[in-house]
């Protein structure tokens, strides 16, 4: 029997590994990338290294409602939008993330090097935009318009654990300017390779 084409179909060319990163936290309402060209702004603080764990792209699905006919067969299924989240531990205790670990704002910083903190909850938002490099040089650029802080890990404090401020933000709809949850460039990359790279 010969063998049917569609098994020679494979493309390892477009088999991605994500080699190296970067993560920007900015302040809600910045302006949005257009593309892989963004240059950050000094307004966009950079996290710095991050836990070889990489950083995470979830969905979160909405509640479910079905509706059912005469013999209980499922005859309507609708699924509320839902919301992703993003997930990193950043290893660099710089500004910007120590301030939205514990919600304060970089005002609010004591002139001795001090903060001061006086809730567990997280109530600000943010952008963020996260950029990726595969194994052959491609970006990945995603842009979260408006995120916020929805759950915290421990920081530990020992001699054989990184003090890490892990972190998981909730993805909302952006404003006029940004009206989605994120937007991302880099992931089809079938254009990029027609040239054979």
């Amino acid at each position: 029997m010969a063998v049917p084409e569609y098994l020679n179909q494979n493309a390892a060319e477009l088999v991605r590994l994500i080699k190296d990163g970067a993560i920007f936290i900015r302040p809600e309402g910045a302006t949005a990338p257009t593309g892989t060209e963004w240059v950050p702004g000094a307004a966009d603080s950079h996290v710095g290294y991050y836990s070889e764990d990489g950083y995470t792209l979830s969905p979160n699905a909405g509640d479910a409602t079905e509706f059912v006919g005469h013999n209980g067969d499922p005859v309507i299924s609708e699924q509320a939008p839902g919301y992703w989240t993003t997930a990193f531990s950043g290893l660099e205790g710089g500004e910007a993330i120590t301030c939205a670990y514990f919600d304060i704002k970089p005002e609010a910083l004591g002139a001795d090097g001090s903060i001061t903190v006086v809730s567990a909850a997280n109530t600000m938002r943010y952008d963020l935009v996260l950029v990726g490099l595969d194994q052959k040089d491609r970006l990945i650029l995603v842009h979260f318009p408006s995120v916020q802080i929805s759950e915290k890990e421990e920081l530990t404090f020992n001699r054989s654990t990184l003090l890490a401020y892990g972190l998981t933000f909730r993805t909302f709809k952006g404003g006029s300017a940004a009206p989605y949850h994120f937007k991302a460039w880099g992931f089809i990359n079938e254009e990029a390779d027609a040239g054979g790279e």
